[in-house]
């Protein structure tokens, strides 16, 4: 049996073409996985992370709106933010100004929400017509945007002089409505006359 150069040529190109395949079907493989474990790393590790930082949000016309402080806070690269001892103060001179703060705030929207836990205060000054409200409780979420603060944990409501807890509360900072849900006991002070 005789074997012909061009028999020798055509299989020899044959494999090389298997072995050019074989090669790129090992780099892809290889790249797909380095490639997802880059990934899953950079999504557990934050893109930056700050201490003692002090942010101002602003109005579409350039008015501040609201500033927001923490001892030290976490970007991730997917919009998730983690902060301790996060602060929110709003700014507007028109309205009686709100701070919130707590042990700890997570956002895994890029701070559309904000959920604040452990030790969390919220305080609206007083103005001619309200008198200045606190409230405490363990965990709260926050709608920045909306100036909504609502819980399903215990809280303890102070209005003035009077007291109020229950379980779960919605605040409405732009309505001026608090809604506590269930279990609510509350203790009033007498009023003056002049009042």
């Amino acid at each position: 049996m005789k074997v012909y150069l061009r028999d020798r040529i055509t299989a020899g190109l044959g494999i090389g073409v298997l072995a050019v395949v074989a090669a790129m079907s090992y780099y892809y493989s290889i790249h797909t996985e380095t490639e997802a474990l880059r990934a899953e790393i950079i999504r557990e590790s934050p893109d930056f992370t700050s201490t003692n930082i002090a942010l101002t949000q602003f109005k579409a016309d350039g008015t501040a709106e609201r500033r927001i402080f923490a001892d030290y806070a976490e970007h991730y690269e997917d919009g998730r933010m983690t902060s301790l001892r996060p602060r929110l103060v709003t700014l507007s001179v028109d309205e009686p100004q709100v701070k919130a703060s707590a042990d700890t705030g997570i956002s895994s929207d890029a701070g559309e929400t904000v959920h604040f836990t452990g030790n969390v205060v919220v305080t609206r000054a007083g103005d001619r017509e309200n008198a200045p409200m606190r409230f405490e409780t363990e965990q709260l979420t926050v709608f920045p945007d909306t100036e909504i603060f609502e819980t399903g944990a215990p809280v303890k409501l102070v209005n003035g002089a009077d007291v109020t807890t229950g379980i779960g509360m919605t605040f409405d900072n732009v309505e001026r409505t608090v809604n506590i849900h269930s279990n609510v006991k509350s203790s009033f002070s007498p009023r003056n006359e002049k009042e």
